[in-house]
């Protein structure tokens, strides 16, 4: 595989950007749907809920005019209790991310006036596929894609996808420098070439799932999306699939199935037979 090398020291910086995260949200299939466990208000609710969903109501043994307090809780802000009825609803759908918390767990205080008795609360949280959660436009194709497969999507998911989903990172060029290159134009195009950057470098232990890149050509077919562990110029390797066919312009995917994390630090590139894009500004010779 012939590895395209500037002329100048830095390789130029070849307009794609992959998304990473630290660990990756399958199908719920990896918890029991069963009881949660022996707290006192016990539930269990997929992650990215909404605003005001019913959790659990709060039972208490005590007789009278109750009043509900919750009075302790280990993620600020994901619950809003009832002070009346002991109904407990989601606040901040945030708050239910798996790949952040697993469960919250809290206390509620109930009071009659003259006694009072404290409620463990737990609620466990189910992982679901985020990207099929977030995804709109494109969640159909999505759902009926292959593992392995790279699926179109609009600018406005993958925007969605950054911010939604949590620890999220990004390798290749800078989201400045991508913007600058699109918005000048100002490219070297190349063939049959895998082309990579020296930029952000994919981390050790995550996983690549988006990428959005700046196609120079129309009926472009047989792209690849390449990493390497080795360096920038030798050992890339395929990630997932061939790319779809596409025409020229800013193209967004998604990976289907993104199920392996990378083991090292890493590098980012494609191969293109042809219509590989590079913004060539701001970089001197030297450097």
């Amino acid at each position: 595989m012939k590895i395209h090398k500037s002329k100048i020291i830095v390789l130029l910086a070849i307009l794609l950007v992959a998304m990473i995260f630290v660990s990756c949200s399958n199908d719920s299939d990896d918890q029991d749907d069963g009881p949660v466990n022996n707290a006192n208000v016990a539930a269990r609710i997929d992650e990215y809920p909404r605003s005001g969903d019913f959790v659990a109501t709060a039972q208490s043994n005590l007789e009278g005019n109750l009043t509900f307090a919750l009075t302790r809780v280990s993620v600020n802000d994901a619950f809003l209790l009832n002070g009346s009825t002991g109904d407990l609803t989601v606040a901040n759908p945030f708050a239910f991310d798996y790949e952040t918390n697993t469960e919250i767990t809290g206390e509620i205080t109930v009071s009659n006036g003259t006694e009072s008795e404290v409620l463990s609360v737990q609620v466990d949280i189910n992982n679901i596929d985020d990207i099929a959660y977030i995804l709109t436009d494109s969640k159909a194709a999505y759902e009926a894609a292959n593992p392995g497969d790279w699926v179109p999507i609009t600018g406005n998911e993958y925007l969605r996808l950054f911010v939604q989903i949590s620890e999220t990172s990004k390798s290749g060029i800078t989201d400045e420098n991508y913007e600058f290159g699109v918005s000048v134009q100002v490219f070297d195009t190349y063939s049959n070439f895998t082309v990579a950057n020296d930029g952000p470098r994919i981390p050790a232990d995550n996983y690549v799932f988006a990428l959005k890149y700046w196609a120079n050509e129309n009926a472009l077919d047989g792209n690849k999306v390449k990493i390497s562990s080795t360096s920038v110029t030798e050992g890339f390797e395929d990630l997932g699939n061939v790319l779809p066919i596409h025409d020229q312009g800013e193209q967004n995917f998604v990976l289907k199935g993104s199920d392996s994390p990378t083991t090292e630090e890493g590098y980012l590139g494609m191969y293109s037979q042809r219509g590989v894009s590079y913004d060539v500004r701001g970089i001197a010779e030297g450097t």
